[in-house]
């Protein structure tokens, strides 16, 4: 069986939900600078899954209600090449993360956004 290991939820505003889950689940905050133009706000949920606030992107077609779920992968390519098999279509391949993991996203036969994780330290999910 596949555990969750990640749910990354769209933001419009972070400095918003940051304060609206810190204070409804009592989840703690973190940004991490991913570049000049990105920060990536995630939160410690206290057990191997973590959750993540994305930016909501008229470009990239995410809004809200667009959650996606991360599922754990030992071998991401052989994932990601058995959901298209099975009626998945691939929408971001194999991203290296570096220092972190790695993660492919599909769609599932019914249009919902999915995704597989591959962690860089498999020992902290």
């Amino acid at each position: 069986m596949r555990p969750i290991v990640h749910i990354e939820i769209p933001s419009a505003d972070n400095d918003a939900q940051k304060a609206f889950y810190g204070s409804l689940l009592g989840w703690q905050a973190t940004d991490i600078p991913m570049g000049p133009d990105f920060t990536y706000t995630m939160f410690d949920l206290g057990n191997s899954m973590g959750a993540a606030l994305s930016p909501v992107s008229e470009d990239d077609n995410i809004g809200p209600g667009d959650v996606i779920l991360y599922f754990h992968s030992d071998d991401l390519d052989a994932d990601i090449a058995r959901a298209s098999e099975l009626g998945g279509e691939v929408l971001l391949p194999r991203q290296d993360i570096p220092g972190f993991g790695s993660l492919g996203i599909f769609k599932d036969p019914t249009g919902n956004r999915v995704a597989f994780w591959q962690s860089a330290n498999p020992e902290q999910g």
